[in-house]
């Protein structure tokens, strides 16, 4: 009976911090996201559903890092108030030992974990397949989002386009060259210029004011064709553009957009195994060994946030316990302090991966083999009482 009070109690200690501070962390990704954002997503006359649907899919793709900070934070924050206030010492002289103690909430945390690979493999893919469905149908109402200022932009295929300054679809000091037939090249400055979408067939009209068209074109026989410049001044220039249905397929489906993580552990093994059984690798090398191993390193990641999870908690039970300290302050500080050398490991690892320096499983599970045997022995030693800081 005593023990199942205990669970319930640690229980309830635990439930209320755990759902603040994952409120809370979550909500700093999501400002931090917005600022990053907000020159892209603001002041083009996009609608604020459109961008509330941005942040929320953003929002559900971001819960698997969110987890783990959550659980390391919270189980510090608990067990150091725990045993900070002697509740871990009077239940140790009962004959309790301190990881007995920590079973509900690791049970909990267990359960979390599972919730979490579900989670990512059913949620998040939809998620991001939304927000790519979502930016496709933007980039056709409002093509001028794609575009920077001072920056040459590839536009749609054979066509860049560099302004100075932008204003909704107003674009002023315009310089662009695109590729006409026979591969020749266009340039076109201009002072100004309109960016008229058409919804219904994909097409863009670029209305150009107050400028100069230089042309290459070709003269006299085929055998014997010989290029001549044509340069054309004018008060308006009128240009429409019909983007190919097969770069629209690219544009939502291409490698270099992260397709791949729209994929769930099924399709992604799939996948996998397609390309391998095709021999993938000996067709356009590099690239193909860089998709692959996205693919891979993707699969992976399904299955080591989870782990992540039960990770952290066996490092920030301990730790609390050790270092005596409840609050926010104190916690907080160790918290980010392990939760930034986690997220540096695992960013150089991807990066490795993904330039195919590494393999992928490998890659994708050094943080967690670091840390692991780091959880291992801290739980170890403070359960046995021998671990102290002088």
């Amino acid at each position: 009976m005593i023990i199942k009070k205990l669970d319930l109690y640690m229980i309830r200690l635990f439930m209320a911090p755990f759902l603040m501070i994952y409120s809370t962390i979550f909500i700093i990704f999501m400002i931090q996201f917005f600022w990053s954002q907000i020159d892209e997503l603001t002041g083009k006359n996009i609608s604020m559903f459109i961008i509330l649907k941005f942040i929320l899919y953003f929002g559900i793709s971001i819960l698997p890092l969110v987890t783990p900070i959550a659980l390391l934070l919270t189980s510090i924050i608990i067990f150091g108030d725990f045993s900070e206030n002697q509740e871990l010492i009077a239940i140790k002289s009962s004959g309790i030992s301190l990881f007995r103690v920590m079973i509900p909430i690791l049970g909990i945390t267990f359960v979390l974990s599972i919730g979490l690979y579900l989670f990512s493999d059913f949620v998040i893919p939809k998620a991001k397949m939304k927000v790519k469905k979502l930016g496709y149908k933007i980039s056709l109402t409002h093509p001028s989002i794609k575009l920077k200022e001072g920056i040459f932009v590839n536009l749609f295929p054979n066509f860049f386009i560099k302004i100075d300054r932008i204003n909704s679809n107003y674009l002023y000091k315009i310089f662009i060259f695109f590729y006409g037939k026979n591969s020749l090249v266009n340039t076109i400055l201009s002072q100004r210029g309109v960016l008229i979408p058409n919804q219904e067939d994909g097409s863009i009209q670029l209305k150009l004011m107050n400028g100069v068209l230089y042309s290459e074109n070709l003269n006299g026989p085929k055998k014997k064709e010989q290029s001549s410049y044509q340069i054309v001044e004018f008060d308006t220039l009128i240009q429409n553009f019909k983007i190919p249905s097969e770069y629209k397929i690219k544009n939502l489906y291409d490698d270099d957009y992260d397709f791949y993580q729209t994929l769930n552990t099924k399709n992604l093994i799939q996948k996998i195994n397609f390309l391998k059984k095709e021999n993938y690798n000996k067709i356009n090398t590099e690239k193909s060994k860089i998709y692959l191993a996205k693919l891979q390193l993707e699969l992976q990641k399904k299955f080591t946030f989870p782990v992540t999870c039960i990770i952290m908690f066996l490092i920030g039970a301990p730790l609390g316990a050790i270092i005596k300290k409840g609050g926010l302050g104190y916690p907080t500080m160790i918290a980010l302090i392990i939760f930034i050398i986690y997220y540096t490991l695992l960013t150089i690892t991807q990066n490795k991966v993904e330039k195919t320096e590494i393999c992928p499983w490998i890659g994708a599970w050094i943080p967690n083999f670091v840390f692991f045997p780091v959880s291992i022995w801290m739980t170890y030693k403070t359960v046995m009482d021998d671990f102290y800081i002088i």
